[in-house]
């Protein structure tokens, strides 16, 4: 498990607070942290398996066809996992998982680098079930970003395009937000920190409570998304203030800027584009 101590700080002493811990937020429900190698298992180089931080998720398999590659690429210094162009395999949990609170909350936010995009849903992550999602490129050779919904989860059933520069063969942080802990319940997409110029849509459905999680791949496993992935964080958020979903993604885009060295990616209003959490 990889944590990140902030260089700066506040207080009169000289003892720097304890590192940021994505633990302290309530709900984790899933934790899948590529750089760190004791929680890859391989057979050779390829990679057969990929465990959860603690007990925050499933196991994940390698469910294709191909190999998913370890320590072929680093990010500031820090391990990650290689999705090859070309590769038929993305890593999925064996049957279901509690990803989603009973009254519908959730947001997840991972950092990836998605290339060699084929199809406009080739996904980053998706969670499969009968209301579901999944995080995709809205473009067929290029990846603007868009979030899917399935069975009228949301008002439409497409948020997105996100942006209109192309990411391809960039890094991105990405953020899905489930609430209904706001006057009107809403589904948002985020792409480092921001709203795009079509980012939420009227929450009408939860999501389904158990999931399948797929990592690199949409929500029936046959569109795969080349590329390198860092990590991944999911909560089933359960309740609290208006917006603790919002707050606590921004600590969490802010320790994966801040952990993987990609602060450039926050946009400058962002409360941890200076300071770490």
């Amino acid at each position: 498990m990889a944590l990140f101590t902030p260089m700066t700080y506040w207080g009169g002493g000289s003892t720097p607070p304890p590192p940021f811990n994505p633990t302290s937020i309530p709900n984790l429900a899933g934790w899948y942290d590529a750089s760190d190698t004791t929680s890859i298992i391989k057979s050779g180089a390829a990679v057969t398996q990929f465990q959860s931080q603690g007990t925050y998720g499933d196991t994940l398999n390698n469910a294709g066809n191909g190999s998913i590659l370890s320590g072929y690429h680093t990010l500031n210094g820090l391990n990650l996992l290689t999705f090859p162009a070309g590769n038929s395999t993305y890593l999925q949990n064996t049957s279901t998982d509690v990803l989603v609170s009973n009254f519908g909350q959730h947001f997840a936010v991972g950092l990836y680098r998605p290339e060699s995009v084929t199809t406009i849903k080739d996904s980053l992550w998706s969670l499969d079930s009968y209301r579901d999602y999944a995080v995709s490129a809205a473009n067929s050779s290029q990846w603007f970003g868009e979030l899917d919904l399935g069975n009228s989860v949301g008002n439409v059933g497409v948020i997105g395009p996100s942006s209109s520069t192309n990411k391809e063969n960039n890094w991105i942080i990405v953020t899905a937000i489930f609430t209904k802990n706001t006057s009107t319940p809403a589904i948002y997409l985020k792409v480092n920190g921001s709203n795009g110029s079509n980012y939420y849509t009227y929450y009408n459905f939860n999501l389904s409570t158990t999931q399948k999680l797929r990592i690199m791949a949409n929500r029936n496993g046959n569109k795969k998304q080349a590329g390198r992935f860092a990590e991944l964080l999911l909560f089933k958020n359960d309740c609290g203030p208006t917006t603790n979903s919002f707050l606590y993604s921004q600590q969490i885009e802010g320790y994966l800027a801040w952990k993987w060295g990609v602060v450039n990616l926050l946009p400058s209003n962002h409360p941890y584009k200076n300071v770490a959490p």
